[in-house]
């Protein structure tokens, strides 16, 4: 990618919200003006910095504080919140005080960053999500990738050959099952029940169906009557409508086997029903059929539904990858939207074994434990890692001393420090680079454009930027 010069960066300003994608221009000598707290915002500063720029940092900024910095000399604004509310708000005082001022707001909702982009002069709008996300679906996808890159409809694989010393693209395979294997796996689904309430509704639903058609298997060749007139006498004895007829003018081992089944079909439509009530009642995140039952085998884990969680499980979703999520909070705001979307939701602990059994691991294609602890995350894969030692992970960690402790002992996995990721690519971009998505290599962050192509982020003073 070329060096974009000053009336570049300029002419950027001057530009409509049509397609433009605003930077302050890829320059050492540029002043930033970085709003927000917290670790993302921490490490945008730290990665603005190795990039050569200057930095003026407001973490809770007032609107004339950011009048204040505003009036200085500053080529470019990024806003870093954890809350959409909060980003919209800050992009909106900022546009108003600077209008055209390039500026890069972090945000999750795509509502959001949709208004954003329309309304407000030269901005761009990015998800650390949306950075991160790719960066753990490939290692989930096949051990050996790195990332994924690009967007769904042309999305590649990246890996690093043994032979080459820069990752590169290759042609993703069909990641998700065949159809027919699809097919196999829904039923399996629906015979192997991961919620209580399913597998009582299944147990009561397969006992009354199987007493029913017994009983009338029986009548048909007991009293020698047509199978359509049995059919009818065992069902409406069944529902209580009137007494067997054929049981009444029938031998006392028939009488016998007909008590025997009535009993037994009292018993069966008790359990059906309590299954039945609990099911609808409840609130269920799960279902018996279709898209939003647990799938059984050759699926992905997602450990935690946050930001990063959601959009993993979407990204599978949309790969045709069965895909599961666990989650610890049960009024988790993210919930509501992956029960619209079908997405299956376990409410529990990660670290827990004999969920992890429930969930039928040992035939899991792959974990991903991405919650906002690090230690919970580093438990989880602890706990998986006991499924089977080829068993595919990938956490959200640190290069903290627990992460370097765990992995002298064993391989825990593959390791994503997503703050670093998303913060170097958000400070990548308002140096003036184009990327959608970032993925590390060997102490080097690569980036992702909006056309699939990877280069690195190169910090100033490093070897490469000589």
């Amino acid at each position: 990618m070329s060096n974009r010069s000053h009336d570049d960066a300029s002419s950027d300003e001057g530009e409509s919200r049509t397609g433009a994608r605003p930077s302050v221009g890829r320059s050492a000598s540029r002043r930033v003006l970085l709003i927000g707290g917290g670790r993302l915002a921490d490490a945008t500063e730290r990665a603005l910095e190795a990039g050569g720029a200057s930095v003026v940092r407001l973490e809770d900024p007032s609107d004339p504080d950011i009048r204040a910095a505003l009036e200085e000399d500053v080529d470019g604004a990024v806003i870093v919140s954890r809350s959409d509310v909060v980003s919209l708000r800050l992009a909106l005082v900022v546009a108003h005080v600077r209008p055209g001022l390039p500026l890069l707001v972090t945000t999750f909702g795509r509502d959001v960053a949709a208004q954003l982009e329309s309304t407000v002069e030269n901005v761009r709008v990015l998800s650390m999500a949306d950075l991160v996300v790719p960066a753990f679906a490939g290692p989930c996808l096949d051990s050996e990738l790195l990332s994924l890159a690009g967007p769904v409809s042309d999305i590649a694989a990246v890996e690093a050959p043994a032979s080459e010393d820069r990752p590169r693209r290759t042609r993703l395979h069909p990641p998700g099952p065949s159809r027919t294997r699809r097919v196999l796996g829904r039923l399996e689904s629906i015979a192997r029940p991961f919620d209580a309430s399913a597998r009582i509704l299944q147990i009561g639903s397969v006992g009354f169906i199987s007493v029913l058609l017994v009983e009338t298997a029986v009548t048909a060749l007991a009293r020698g009557v047509p199978l359509v007139d049995a059919f009818y006498t065992s069902m409406k004895v069944t529902v209580t409508v009137g007494p067997s007829s054929a049981a009444e003018g029938g031998p006392d081992w028939f009488k016998l086997f007909s008590a025997a089944a009535m009993l037994l079909i009292v018993g069966f439509t008790a359990v059906l029903t309590a299954g039945l009530v609990n099911y609808l009642l409840d609130p269920r995140l799960t279902g018996i059929v279709g898209r939003s039952a647990v799938p059984r085998r050759n699926h992905v884990v997602v450990v935690g539904l946050g930001e990063v969680g959601l959009r993993l499980c979407q990204l599978f979703r949309e790969l045709g990858v069965p895909v599961v999520a666990v989650e610890r909070n049960d009024e988790a705001p993210t919930l509501a939207r992956a029960k619209d979307q079908r997405i299956p939701v376990v409410i529990g602990g990660g670290e827990s074994h004999d969920l992890l059994r429930r969930l039928s691991l040992s035939r899991a294609r792959s974990l991903a434990a991405v919650t906002s602890d690090e230690v919970e995350n580093l438990a989880i894969a602890v706990a998986a890692r006991g499924f089977g030692s080829d068993l595919p992970i990938a956490l959200r960690a640190g290069d903290g001393d627990a992460t370097t402790e765990i992995r002298s002992l064993f391989d825990i996995g593959v390791v994503r420090d997503v703050y670093r990721i998303a913060g170097t690519a958000l400070a990548a971009v308002a140096l003036g680079y184009d990327a959608r998505e970032a993925f590390p290599y060997q102490g080097t962050l690569y980036l992702v454009d909006h056309h699939g192509e990877i280069e690195p982020f190169v910090p100033v003073g490093s070897p490469a930027a000589r």
